[in-house]
């Protein structure tokens, strides 16, 4: 829709109080859509992806609260779909993905028991659809986020071994596909986001 790619090109050039006005308008559009025709799978989808960039707004303007709802508004719909067909790698993977951004939230929110237990929710997802695809290198970096969730949300409750045991298999799945692709920047990032942190991790437990 147009007022979608209006906000997100508002949304790149960091014009977030204009993106989030078309991003409403998108999800008012959206939501009346989805009324009229509940079973309208197509509609649903939009609306969720639409109440994930409002999120995502929100998180850049520093609305937690706001944002928290808006992917709360997302995993309802994610939730729903899910559960009509579990054997929809897509769906599974947008709920996934929507635990883990309400996760990473709640970290900022300095909520860490109920980010692990989000983090917890999609990491179980991930790692179901991971191992039902081993080749597939998609859902074997969506486990390895959900492994920097888990690790991020146990660093900052000061839970070292937890942390580490995330970490390590974190690395691990990176490593492997980094290995396949050398030349994939972001996932050599992706491997140094983990590097870096187990070396932290490491320098801490020197120190004691």
């Amino acid at each position: 829709m147009s007022q979608e790619k209006i906000g997100n090109i508002e949304f790149a050039q960091n014009q977030l109080a204009a993106a989030l006005e078309s991003y409403r308008a998108s999800v008012a559009i959206r939501d009346r859509l989805g009324k009229a025709d509940p079973s309208n799978i197509g509609w649903q989808l939009d609306l969720s992806r639409s109440y994930d960039k409002i999120g995502d707004v929100e998180v850049a303007q520093g609305q937690l609260a706001a944002s928290l709802e808006s992917y709360r508004q997302c995993l309802s719909i994610d939730g729903r779909l899910a559960k009509s067909d579990p054997g929809n790698t897509d769906w599974q993977r947008g709920l996934s993905w929507s635990y883990h951004k309400i996760g990473a939230v709640e970290v900022a929110e300095g909520r860490f028991a109920a980010a692990i237990e989000s983090f917890q929710h999609g990491f179980a997802i991930a790692d179901r659809l991971a191992k039902a695809e081993p080749g597939n290198a998609a859902l074997q970096r969506d486990l390895a986020k959900s492994d920097e969730g888990l690790a991020f949300g146990y660093l900052q409750q000061n839970s070292p071994a937890e942390a580490r045991k995330a970490l390590e298999a974190g690395r691990e799945i990176m490593a492997r596909l980094t290995a396949l692709s050398p030349e994939n920047a972001q996932w050599k990032k992706d491997l140094q986001w983990f590097d870096d942190q187990l070396a932290a991790l490491n320098g801490a437990s020197s120190a004691k």
